[in-house]
């Protein structure tokens, strides 16, 4: 693995583990009396103030030219989208299933790079995202999970705004982008939209108890700030279907952290499904070239 590779897939890995901590921290803070859109507000409110402040102070270039406005503007939509879908499928669906269809979002991914020969077609990664897929049905699967067509549509939307999310990160114009700027816009674009759904909703704007406060700053810091940072500098670095197999890794990180955390259980499903997705992530980044195929002379990574 050279050098490029080893950082983007160190930094997406990093994505997943920031990722991991949402449920467990937004589960401590709803218990503490934080509402739902108090809490997304005041985690990208917080996440795009330290991104901007620091882009101002480092004096970074955030102006862009109108087409990779444009693109920005899809990204931010995109990244607005799969998180506002996923809320709105809860209300129909289980968790569990809601995971398992917005996380097609990697087959889905890995397909168009094939098809459209942004990536050549390798077996290896094919059967990664077999296994990724399985291995987190294996950890989300509960017997009583239950099924419903406005749920499952909205978590499919989940996964498709996800596509576009990722695909829109891998462009050619955001990727010329520095990585801070771009992750401060997909932040300052979530609060405004989060602020609206407060004013709209009525719910309170900020969480001001000392005990609510920590948990909401955790989640801007870590799961916001550092979460969208790492996952566009990964996306500089290694291709946008490695970088969708390698989220796969965020329901194990979030079931251990949940363990740990909250008391949540592991069983033995969990195990096998953790064991699957990791090998999955090994086998998304096995080096390109490999004894037995013949490199393209028209690829280029």
């Amino acid at each position: 693995m050279d050098k490029k590779t080893l950082i983007g897939t160190a930094c997406i890995i990093g994505t997943t583990i920031c990722y991991g901590f949402v449920p467990s921290l937004s589960f401590l803070a709803f218990g503490q009396g934080v509402q739902t859109e108090t809490l997304l507000f005041n985690k990208f409110f917080y996440a795009a103030v330290l991104m901007w402040t620091y882009i101002f102070i480092k004096k970074l270039p955030y102006k862009m030219d109108g087409k990779s406005a444009r693109m920005m503007g899809l990204v931010c939509i995109a990244y607005i989208g799969l998180a506002t879908t996923l809320y709105l499928s809860f209300n129909y669906i289980s968790g569990s299933l809601a995971t398992i269809v917005s996380f097609t979002f990697p087959a889905m991914i890995v397909a168009i790079e094939m098809i459209t020969k942004m990536e050549p077609v390798r077996l290896g990664k094919i059967l990664a995202v077999v296994l990724s897929m399985v291995g987190m049905g294996f950890i989300v699967w509960t017997p009583d999970m239950g099924g419903n067509i406005i749920g499952i549509a909205f978590a499919f939307g989940t996964a498709l705004c996800y596509v576009v999310y990722v695909m829109g990160l891998s462009s050619k114009t955001i990727k010329k982008q520095h990585s801070l700027v771009v992750a401060g816009y997909v932040l300052l674009s979530s609060a405004v939209f989060n602020f609206f759904r407060c004013m709209i909703s009525g719910k309170p704007m900020f969480a001001v108890a000392p005990n609510q406060l920590v948990y909401v700053l955790l989640l801007a810091v870590v799961c916001a700030f550092f979460a969208i940072l790492f996952y566009c500098i990964g996306l500089k670095n290694i291709s946008a279907g490695n970088a969708a197999i390698i989220n796969t890794f965020e329901p194990v990180v979030a079931c251990i952290l949940g363990y740990v955390l909250i008391g949540d259980i592991l069983t033995k499903p969990m195990i096998i499904g953790s064991g699957m997705i990791v090998l999955a992530v090994l086998l998304s980044n096995i080096p390109q070239k490999h004894p037995r195929l013949k490199p393209d002379a028209n690829y280029s990574k």
